[in-house]
């Protein structure tokens, strides 16, 4: 939610202000350079969300598209709301002294994104595929075009 509301993104759209000094309304929790927590004020307002797309030029149909459950929601009422999100594994690296989250992390990924002590992620084998009604559409050309082995 930019701070000011609308009033802030019509100024911008007028030329009024620069719309990279928008700011919005977030807060963050920091201990000794940590970042503990992050949030912020969601947007909750229909016209508000629009006129924001609007400013990098997307219209309301790109917003009806690209998030039709929250445009609905908001449509319909959704009240104000605001979060947090509390980061438990920063917490426990302070108060274990750790330097690194990955010291806390049980099952850390690699820098392929690999959880290695899971061996995941893995091939689906056609069993789990039948058994959650899945079936895949891909030709074996078509997987070895995206580099997949047969």
């Amino acid at each position: 939610m930019p701070s000011g509301g609308l009033d802030t993104l019509l100024k911008a759209e007028r030329g009024e202000i620069d719309p990279l000094s928008i700011t919005a309304d977030q807060y963050d929790l920091v201990v000794n350079g940590v970042e503990l927590s992050s949030g912020a004020v969601r947007n909750h307002d229909p016209e508000i969300m629009v006129k924001a797309f609007e400013l990098v030029r997307l219209g309301e149909e790109d917003v009806k598209k690209k998030f039709p459950a929250m445009y609905n929601a908001f449509c319909y009422g959704a009240p104000p709301h605001a979060g947090i999100a509390p980061g438990i594994d920063r917490m426990v690296m302070l108060l274990a002294g750790e330097d690194s989250i990955r010291e806390i992390i049980p099952f850390p990924m690699n820098k392929n994104a690999q959880d290695v002590m899971m061996g995941a992620p893995s091939e689906v084998t056609a069993h789990q595929l039948e058994e959650l009604h899945i079936r895949s559409t891909a030709t074996q050309e078509e997987m070895r075009a995206d580099g997949e082995e047969e």
